[in-house]
């Protein structure tokens, strides 16, 4: 007698979220470092004190191409470790209100990425600033979402949920800068860093709850 079995590959969440996020976090950096490269010919002065990513993004040729499609490669892959992120805290004991609104949140946010980098800013300014506003307001309020959840789970490593809130302050203070450069209050090299610092928290964010959430064996949960 020949016994038929269907043999089934599953990948669980927490070593999805390691493997995604990893490489999700070393592709945003890749993208930057690649762009920055091809951006340093024609402007040998960049400094991350006075240079915008954004200035990147809209530089033509090189810069642009690999910053802006980088950028668009990322998007879902973004999206993707939001969405494992919150599946995994379910398995933590985040409740699937969470679970939705995080989805929800993050969808919105991710449109906001791929608004603000498929049209440049001297292409399209208006649908690009609504990309901004949409981002930046959907990374403030998916981070403090997560923060408050994280910090009430008590197999949460603190670390996390400071993490989470302090992407949350770096947008803020950044998006405040911003505000007063555009009503003529700072000049237009004071938000620089905080942009600079925000890419960098989001990055450091990625890896750590991609590493700690990935953590099946209770070496970092508890």
């Amino acid at each position: 007698m020949i016994k038929d079995e269907n043999k089934q590959i599953l990948i669980k969440i927490p070593d999805a979220l390691k493997i995604v996020g990893i490489i999700g976090g070393a592709l945003g950096i890749l993208v930057v470092l690649l762009s920055i490269i091809a951006y340093l010919p024609e402007h040998p002065n960049f400094s991350i004190l006075t240079t915008y990513l954004s200035d990147i993004g809209d530089t033509e040729g090189w810069p642009q191409i690999l910053f802006n499609s980088g950028t668009l490669i990322a998007a879902p892959i973004r999206y993707l470790i939001i969405v494992l992120v919150a599946f995994r805290l379910s398995e933590l004991g985040a409740g699937r209100a969470f679970v939705v609104t995080t989805l929800i949140i993050g969808f919105f946010s991710t449109s906001g990425t791929i608004a603000m980098t498929a049209t440049p800013f001297s292409i399209a300014p208006v649908i690009h600033k609504a990309g901004i506003g949409l981002y930046f307001l959907g990374v403030v309020c998916l981070q403090t979402l997560i923060f408050i959840k994280e910090w009430k789970l008590k197999s949460i490593p603190k670390i996390l949920p400071i993490l989470s809130i302090l992407v949350v302050l770096i947008f803020l203070v950044f998006a405040t800068l911003m505000i007063l450069y555009s009503y003529g209050i700072v000049n237009r090299h004071t938000p620089v860093v905080w942009e600079w610092m925000s890419f960098l928290s989001s990055i450091i964010w990625v890896f750590a709850h991609s590493i700690v959430l990935g953590d099946k064996k209770g070496k970092y949960l508890k």
